[in-house]
């Protein structure tokens, strides 16, 4: 696998088989407050890996922020990159169309993360 720095752009063909570190950047139109947006780079999980602020360096976090919402606030996909995946992890297709990872016996479905069970993992075990 390879690591991608956000300096290196967008990569022209993707394999749609990979889960995908989604690069968002932030529209949302802040009024008459100063606060600037800048491009988020979220995982399979929904948890937040790093950070560019608009015009500073890109900041990627130790451990992924999970309290990261995109709740009263308006994002635009700017690019995708494959997700580099622990040992022993595996995607499977939800019933939807939806890719989920399981690893450690823990699945990214939304069903796991309210429940703490799914039939994702009933199915691989």
């Amino acid at each position: 696998m390879f690591t991608l720095t956000p300096s290196c752009g967008i990569i022209p063909y993707i394999d749609k088989d990979y889960i995908m570190i989604q690069i968002l950047r932030e529209i949302t139109d802040w009024g008459d407050q100063q606060i600037s947006n800048g491009d988020y780079y979220v995982n399979s999980s929904g948890y937040l890996i790093g950070y560019m602020p608009q015009g500073k360096a890109y900041k990627e976090f130790k451990t992924p922020i999970k309290q990261f919402s995109k709740s009263r606030r308006k994002f635009k996909l700017i690019g995708e990159w494959p997700e580099e995946l622990p040992e022993g992890a595996i995607t499977v297709q939800g019933s939807k169309g939806n890719t989920y990872t399981i690893y450690n016996d823990k699945c990214s479905c939304p069903g796991f993360k309210f429940r703490g069970q799914c039939k994702h993992l009933a199915e691989v075990a």
